[in-house]
């Protein structure tokens, strides 16, 4: 009798154990099902599109980007001496009129300033003065000359005819070079064109920098009037410290990005300087890619002069988000789809009575691996079978969606 009270209370006692462990296993595997299920849900965010708009999100694509073999390097830019021309009178006087303002958009030959004064009207007296003794000491030597040839008259006479008239002509010639120098054309010049003013005019297509005088003033030939700049050819000036002057070719590529600019740049070097500076750097000439006549010269900048050819994919810094000790980036559905709050016959009545349907954006959380960085840009290893080029990633906003991930998964909606 014990001993069958004994079995059936040993078989009774491994029924509640098997009871028991059933129970225990049951929500285990409940709750790994759940986890797997939260796990694909937050790999998904979805918005609409007011709040697409208010979160600032933009889309871009994954570049291919020079990341590994750069060196950082600053500059300014620059333009070419021929096209940075500082104007300044060639005869001294008073300033009676100008057109001059900053910024003010000139062509080759306007009129920059009508400077004013006696010394003109001397040379315009002169020039005329001259020309008329040199008609004269013309047709005398010409006199003289044929004289000459019949032995009429003295050699010693001939002689000084014929150096009265070549000094007559070397006078002639300087005073038609300085009349040029004023842009006033001697040829063309009467008996009654003297006048004490002449005009200073543009010596070339640009823009007039700095305005150094104002009516009235005196200027000499020392003096600038104005500056004017041509934008047609403005390039990149760059310093690079002596320890990498080695590594530097012509032809490779820049990338740069002006003060206040996000916008990527590109250039080539096409001059190398051959002298280090008392900074120990070596300047470095870049032609610019696009180029852009608004920009304007002594601009500061900051640049990466690639070393080699070898490019990465990468994507800005602001489309990374850390997330569990792993990277990932979102990439963008490639159709939008339609959520609708009444479904079933409400839903019908609502689209009768022509409520507008919401339309949501969602995005997708995709793991990455990062690798270098450079340039506000980060190289990632991608997924494989990643289309580079067709998939759309978001390269600003994607902490806003991971915030949005954080907040869904401290609720209890399913909402993404």
């Amino acid at each position: 009798m014990n001993s069958f009270l004994k079995l059936t209370l040993s078989c009774l006692i491994a029924a509640i154990l098997l009871v028991s462990c059933g129970k225990k296993d049951a929500p285990a595997e409940q709750q790994e099902s759940e986890k797997h299920e939260h796990t694909e849900q937050k790999a998904t965010v979805e918005l609409t599109h007011d709040q697409y708009r208010m979160a600032g999100i933009e889309l871009g694509t994954v570049e291919m980007k020079n990341l590994g073999s750069v060196i950082k390097v600053n500059g300014i830019l620059d333009v070419p001496p021929q096209n940075l021309v500082s104007v300044s009178p060639r005869i001294g006087g008073y300033i009676r009129s100008t057109p001059l303002l900053q910024g003010l958009r000139v062509r080759k030959g306007q009129t920059l300033a009508v400077v004013e004064h006696q010394d003109v009207a001397t040379l315009h007296q002169e020039f005329l003065e001259t020309r008329s003794r040199l008609e004269f000491a013309a047709a005398e030597f010409k006199r003289q000359e044929e004289l000459q040839k019949e032995n009429i008259n003295a050699v010693k006479t001939f002689q000084q005819t014929t150096a009265d008239y070549k000094s007559l002509q070397s006078r002639f010639a300087a005073l038609t070079q300085r009349l040029a120098l004023i842009g006033v054309n001697g040829e063309k010049l009467r008996d009654n064109d003297v006048s004490a003013k002449y005009t200073i005019t543009s010596p070339i297509d640009g823009y007039v920098g700095a305005v150094n005088v104002t009516l009235g003033q005196f200027v000499s030939p020392s003096d600038v009037v104005c500056r004017i700049i041509n934008t047609s050819h403005i390039h990149a000036e760059l310093t690079v410290f002596e320890r990498d002057a080695p590594k530097l070719r012509v032809g490779q590529r820049v990338r740069f990005t002006l003060a206040n600019e996000t916008e990527e740049r590109t250039a080539k070097v096409y001059l190398i300087g051959r002298e280090i500076t008392q900074e120990r750097t070596v300047r470095v000439h870049a032609h610019l890619d696009n180029e852009d006549r608004q920009l304007l010269p002594n601009t500061a900048l900051k640049a990466l002069l690639e070393l080699g050819e070898q490019s990465v994919p990468a994507v800005p810094e602001a489309a990374l988000v850390s997330a569990d000790g792993k990277e990932y980036i979102f990439i963008a559905a490639e159709d939008e789809h339609e959520h609708h709050h009444d479904n079933g016959e409400k839903h019908e009545e609502s689209k009768e009575k022509g409520e507008k349907e919401e339309k949501h954006l969602t995005f997708q959380m995709v793991e990455v691996k990062r690798g270098a960085a450079a340039g506000g840009f980060m190289e990632i290893m991608l997924p494989e079978n990643f289309n580079r080029t067709a998939t759309k990633i978001v390269v600003k906003g994607a902490y806003s969606l991971l915030a949005k991930i954080k907040s869904s998964e401290g609720g209890d909606e399913h909402g993404h």
